[in-house]
């Protein structure tokens, strides 16, 4: 009702009550979500879970609260986010790239940089990239694709790719786009990728 867009993954489950948003604005989640929350800084966002409670004023994040999982965790794409464990286990404020995770079982919370908008990418299916090289848009493709690629020694890291790219079915046809930018050759042998430069 206040304009906030949220997406739900598959099998996730989210209810708020029919108040929302005149005094409080909190809801409940089961499974993942992406948030884009309308900015009210007189109205807290509050998302809870069983495990973890996170509250925003305005920002980007995704959110996963497994049903059956031991890992819960946040990832902020933009502005900022207060995450507390409902167990007393800390209160941790995130600043856009950081990721907390909360280990329901040893009651322990761990902060890590990432990727937040890869975190997030079966939202909208964007893979993002800013001033990435070869090196860095291999790691990201390794992690979506769930491939291994072996980079050959002849390859420069000087070239960059700014731009966001389209998930594709095929990690092929992400290859065919690059190949046109940042000039490679590949081949593909079972689940490993070998690319090298391409010959002048």
């Amino acid at each position: 009702p206040d304009g906030t867009l949220v997406w739900l993954n598959a099998g996730s489950k989210m209810s708020y009550a029919q108040d929302f948003g005149i005094n409080e604005r909190a809801l409940n989640l089961t499974g993942e979500a992406y948030f884009e929350v309308t900015k009210n800084k007189h109205k807290p966002f509050t998302v809870q879970s069983s495990a973890m409670n996170v509250q925003v004023l305005g920002t980007k994040f995704n959110f996963k609260t497994p049903s059956n999982g031991r890992i819960v965790e946040t990832s902020l794409i933009e502005g900022e986010i207060k995450v507390s464990g409902n167990n007393n286990e800390g209160a941790i404020t995130l600043s856009p790239g950081q990721k907390v995770e909360l280990n329901t079982v040893t009651k322990q919370m761990k902060v890590s940089e990432t990727n937040a908008a890869l975190d997030a990418i079966w939202h909208n299916n964007l893979i993002p990239f800013k001033n990435a090289d070869i090196f860095d848009i291999a790691e990201v493709l390794e992690k979506v694709y769930g491939v291994k690629i072996i980079l050959s020694p002849d390859i420069s890291p000087s070239t960059t790719y700014s731009g966001v790219l389209k998930r594709k079915d095929s990690i092929e046809d992400v290859l065919r786009i690059l190949q046109n930018t940042i000039h490679l050759q590949y081949k593909i042998h079972q689940e490993t990728i070998f690319i090298s430069s391409a010959s002048k």
